[in-house]
């Protein structure tokens, strides 16, 4: 009989939690956008989106307070000080255009 073995030993996933839900959409109040692509000039771009996303947002919401942040590097996690100044905010959408 052969057994496998993976080289890199006992894979341990830590327990993860979705994000607390709003539930009632009325009570979103602040929203981010955490975009993985700086804005270019030609083709589909995230930054883009969110200014098209932040219009249907206060026309069905009335949400007027957004805030966008770009991380600097679409490959690497966003920085733990760039994720804190979504702090309070009822939601961060998080995309990429392509």
């Amino acid at each position: 009989m052969i057994q496998l073995v993976d080289p890199r030993g006992t894979l341990e996933r830590p327990v993860k939690r979705l994000a607390r839900r709003v539930g009632d959409p009325s009570r979103l109040r602040r929203i981010g956008f955490l975009s993985n692509e700086a804005e270019h000039p030609t083709g589909p771009h995230f930054v883009g989106y969110t200014r098209v996303l932040g219009r249907m947002l206060n026309e069905r919401l009335g949400i007027t307070d957004f805030h966008l942040e770009i991380k600097p590097v679409l490959s690497r996690p966003a920085e733990p000080d760039m994720i804190a100044r979504f702090q309070g905010y009822d939601a961060v959408v998080n995309g990429l255009a392509k």
